[in-house]
């Protein structure tokens, strides 16, 4: 039973005593007037919206045939 307490507890009390890491972000001051202000524009949600209404099912070998590449050649 003290083994295991020795066990757990001695690696918590040795990462307890560690340098801690080093600061990853750089010091930011959002008070520092060097910075300026944002910039904030506005950017709207629906700019692409294009109102479609639902049609009829259309002969899809014909829309095949109509948007295909090739010009009435048929391929093996």
């Amino acid at each position: 039973m003290k083994l295991s307490f020795l066990a757990v507890f001695a690696p918590l009390s040795l990462a307890a005593c560690a340098a801690t890491p080093p600061a990853v972000l750089p010091m930011f001051n959002a008070a520092d007037p060097r910075l300026g202000p944002r910039d904030t524009h506005y950017h709207p949600v629906v700019v692409d919206y294009t109102h479609r209404e639902p049609v009829e099912p259309e002969d899809w070998r014909r829309l095949n045939e109509q948007l295909s590449p090739s010009d009435g050649e048929v391929r093996p």
